[in-house]
């Protein structure tokens, strides 16, 4: 997590460099979504500054490091058959065997993802999603696009988004409170994210001069990155806008 960060970080603040001295105009190109996009970025701005930044501080304070990783680790386990299904749709057959045998690894020894047995035993974690899929089979990224809450995205991605859920088991699990679950998922992710993004983004908001502008740089880049199968994770990257954005 460490090193994907730092390669975030630094991936992030070269981007800043080539962007802060574009003008709004340049900030439209090849934007064509850019007044609701940046109208999604002020509001997710907004909820990052009032309730998700708050509530990652807070989940640092009360929650030890350890405590922090075993969460983390629970979340990156569940996630399993997903990167799985989509590494067979890609035909990347090697990697779909390490994730399958790191899954029930970390299922059995690892109780329940808690603990990353895989990884302290050689099988590494990597990421992959039906965004990424599509884009080895040849489908374009499509126009840039902010998401409520979800934070930036482009068509492709979104698109794969929605795919991804019917490659998720509990979609078609049947139990009550099954939503509650979901949607506990959800947030506890967001939080976790958040958190672990917590120091990086503060810096960022010092020295960015246009916030959307070294955001959409800055994720273009790292999705390019996750497709090429390079090492940075784009989990790493902040869900919301988390950069200040001086007119």
């Amino acid at each position: 997590m460490e090193r994907a960060l730092l390669r975030v970080f630094v991936l992030i603040g070269a981007v800043f460099m080539a962007t802060a001295c574009s003008s709004n105009s340049a900030a439209r190109q090849n934007d064509p979504l850019y007044g609701w996009n940046k109208g999604v970025y002020a509001f997710n701005k907004a909820a990052d500054d009032v309730v998700v930044a708050p509530a990652a501080r807070a989940y640092r304070t009360v929650i030890p490091k350890p405590g922090r990783d075993g969460v983390r680790n629970i979340l990156n386990n569940l996630r399993s058959p997903v990167i799985f299904g989509n590494e067979l749709l890609q035909g990347k057959f090697g990697r779909a065997g390490k994730t399958l045998a790191r899954f029930g690894i970390n299922s059995t020894v690892g109780l329940a993802g808690l603990f990353d047995v895989a990884k302290r035993n050689g099988i590494e974690r990597h990421v992959e999603d039906a965004g990424q899929t599509l884009a080895v089979w040849g489908v374009g990224s499509g126009p840039y696009l902010m998401l409520p809450i979800l934070g930036p995205s482009n068509l492709r991605d979104a698109t794969g988004f929605v795919l991804d859920i019917g490659l998720e088991p509990m979609t078609y699990a049947r139990f009550n409170g099954r939503r509650a679950i979901l949607a506990g998922r959800f947030g506890v992710n967001g939080v976790s994210v958040r958190e672990a993004n917590l120091d990086t983004v503060e810096t960022l908001r010092e020295v960015s001069v246009d916030g959307y502008a070294s955001l959409k740089s800055a994720y273009e880049q790292l999705r390019a990155n996750a497709i090429s199968d390079g090492e940075v994770n784009i989990d790493d990257l902040p869900d919301f806008d988390d950069f200040e954005d001086e007119e």
